[in-house]
């Protein structure tokens, strides 16, 4: 896969980007670390640290195919950053190392971890301690199980895997996850249920957002939006197994938790912003400030237009610029450079192309700085930073969707100013390869193989059959 771009800065981070990618593969590393973490040390059970890889869970294993999906000084794949980067490593070929990692994950949830996926794995597939020292404590982020969901769909189109949709084990996790989970989290807080997943504390309590910097969350926009996406993930799976009845009965479902949110969940008295959460006092949280290295707002917010929850109108696009005015202001921007990361997909979801591009190219400016993190090295040391902008440019400024198990490509470019051309070359999905050249008025697409390709011009009219907005 090559780029070409008369926007050189484009071109050269796009190289760079996929060459990066292949740092982070471990695919059949022999006896690489395990277990190992912060501070050059090794995470056992129930807590146990040690300086010397002496104990039999601390031995070097051989690994199986994966790649780094997380902080660089730990040994280890994470559900968040995961489902974050799978879309780029999907593109430079980390297709087998996919289906691993993403099987891992669900394939570890059950009855003993409340249907939650662990939260890490070792490179050898094994459970990273360091994060699930045991099962009555352990790191549970209510958002990634729905993400997990969401992903399953989202690989189906873009691989032609007909795994990720009719596997008994992974549909049995999404099936779990959409109803039993959903239902003994609801009403853990508050005495009367809602639909909506509660959190009890931190993230070794169960927490309701991705957030981990500010207060504990009982009920939290990020994890509402992306069970909004999972929900309609888990209607078109059931689509794809020919459970038609139940497909209608869960897009009905996501349109109303869709209206519920938009006119009673996130409605804040005497404003027009929207709630990102709620307390166990049952207090609403609509501002975003920073207090040291404390966030209030940040990723519980983002998610919520980046999901595609919000209604459009004045109102949505108010959010977006209260978003976009908070992540460029030092006061208030969020210091980890991977919640910056978000904020390509969620301003080319919404058709803002020059918001994306500044923070994509804001991002990959500061590859070479010191991590916030000082142990995980530089910026550019974290996968998400290589893997995202990949994605971004595929599929935020050139538009390209795919349903490889139809054979079906739709281009629906987003450039920016600085951007007036883009040709990606022997971009493969399924069974299919083709090369894409796009300017300001023009797209051409070119099939590279012998099997025939239906280009569509409103690929959400077919895969979102259900329109879930405003009537």
């Amino acid at each position: 896969m090559k780029l070409e771009s008369s926007n050189k800065f484009l071109e050269s981070n796009f190289a760079w980007a996929v060459g990066k990618t292949a740092t982070f593969v471990v695919t059949g590393t022999k006896n690489g670390a395990v277990n190992k973490g912060e501070g050059n040390q090794w995470y056992g059970p129930d807590g146990e640290i040690i300086k010397t890889p002496d104990k039999p869970w601390a031995e070097p294993k051989d690994y199986k195919p994966c790649f780094w999906a997380g902080y660089f000084d730990r040994t280890a794949y994470y559900i968040r950053d995961f489902v974050h980067q799978v879309a780029g490593a999907y593109y430079v070929g980390l297709e087998e190392e996919i289906f691993n990692m993403y099987y891992t994950f669900v394939s570890n949830a059950s009855e003993k971890t409340g249907w939650f996926a662990p939260w890490a794995f070792n490179f050898d597939n094994s459970i990273y301690y360091m994060d699930t020292p045991n099962y009555n404590r352990f790191v549970r982020e209510i958002t990634a199980q729905f993400e997990l969901v969401e992903k399953a769909y989202q690989l189906y189109l873009l691989t032609g895997d007909k795994r990720y949709a009719e596997d008994d084990v992974i549909f049995n996790f999404i099936e779990k996850t959409m109803t039993v989970f959903i239902d003994r989290l609801d009403g853990t807080v508050f005495d009367e249920k809602n639909g909506i997943p509660e959190g009890k504390g931190d993230i070794f309590e169960i927490s309701a957002t991705y957030n981990e910097r500010g207060f504990n969350a009982a009920e939290a926009g990020d994890s509402i939006a992306a069970m909004y996406q999972a929900i309609i993930a888990y209607a078109n799976i059931l689509k794809i197994r020919g459970n038609t009845e139940e497909t209608e009965s869960q897009f009905k479902r996501a349109e109303e938790l869709k209206k519920y949110f938009n006119n009673d969940w996130s409605i804040v008295k005497d404003s027009d912003m929207y709630a990102y959460a709620i307390d166990n006092k049952g207090k609403k949280h609509y501002k975003w400030y920073k207090q040291g290295s404390e966030i209030f707002g940040g990723e519980t917010l983002k998610f919520i237009p980046l999901k595609d929850i919000t209604y459009p109108g004045e109102r949505n696009e108010k959010l977006l610029d209260y978003i976009y005015q908070c992540e460029l202001d030092p006061r208030t921007r969020e210091d980890n450079i991977e919640s910056l990361t978000y904020l390509p997909d969620l301003f080319f979801r919404h058709n803002r192309s020059e918001e994306a591009w500044f923070w994509m190219k804001h991002i990959v400016s500061q590859k070479d700085l010191p991590h916030e993190h000082k142990s995980q090295g530089a910026n550019g040391d974290y996968p998400e930073i290589s893997f995202t902008f990949i994605s971004q440019v595929i599929e935020g400024l050139m538009g390209i969707t795919v349903d490889a198990a139809a054979g079906e490509i739709a281009v629906n470019p987003c450039l920016p100013d600085e951007v007036c051309d883009v040709r990606i070359y022997d971009l493969k999905f399924g069974e299919y390869s083709v090369d894409v050249f796009i300017e300001k008025e023009k797209v051409i697409i070119k099939n590279n193989g012998s099997r025939p390709i239906k280009r569509l011009d409103n690929f959400l009219k077919k895969y979102c059959p259900r329109k879930i907005d405003r009537e």
